[in-house]
């Protein structure tokens, strides 16, 4: 009965562990540890190795308040490839402050028709912040939007 415990709850260690290491110590005896072995070890062999997708690994890293901020008022802005400097400057202070974003490329005639619905004019850029639009980049406004909302004010988690 011992022994099927014994397996079992190595079995589920095996499950849990992100990295494990199976090695040979000088006495030949075998180990499992979550923590690199020692540099006499011999046979080391890296186990388990979770997998985690770049979106969740991303999501880890990200603060609460920046978590809750992109649950309840994602990003959104709308640009065009002659839209020029302001898009650029917007983007580039999206980036700047850490904030995750969809950029939407208005081109054809349904996306400019969606962009007029939504802003009531055919000019980019345009930021969307929940259910907050604004106009042109004016990076106190948009700042005052996003700090709102909850953005965290710098890109550091």
């Amino acid at each position: 009965m011992r022994a099927i415990t014994a397996f079992t709850l190595l079995v589920f260690a095996l499950a849990v562990q992100a990295q494990l290491y199976r090695w040979t110590d000088e006495n030949g005896k075998v180990h499992y540890t979550d923590t690199q072995p020692p540099a006499s070890a011999k046979n080391v062999e890296k186990k388990g190795k979770a997998r985690v997708s770049e979106a969740e690994a991303a999501a880890a890293q990200q603060s609460y308040a920046l978590q809750q901020a992109v649950k309840n008022f994602p990003v959104t802005i709308y640009s065009s490839k002659e839209c020029g400097n302001p898009c650029k400057d917007g983007i580039a202070y999206l980036k700047k402050r850490g904030v995750p974003f969809t950029e939407k490329a208005v081109a054809t005639r349904a996306e400019i028709d969606e962009l007029i619905k939504l802003a009531g004019a055919p000019r980019v850029p345009v930021m969307v912040v929940g259910v907050t639009t604004l106009k042109d980049f004016e990076e106190q406004g948009w700042s005052e939007a996003l700090d709102t909302a909850g953005y965290p004010k710098s890109g550091t988690p």
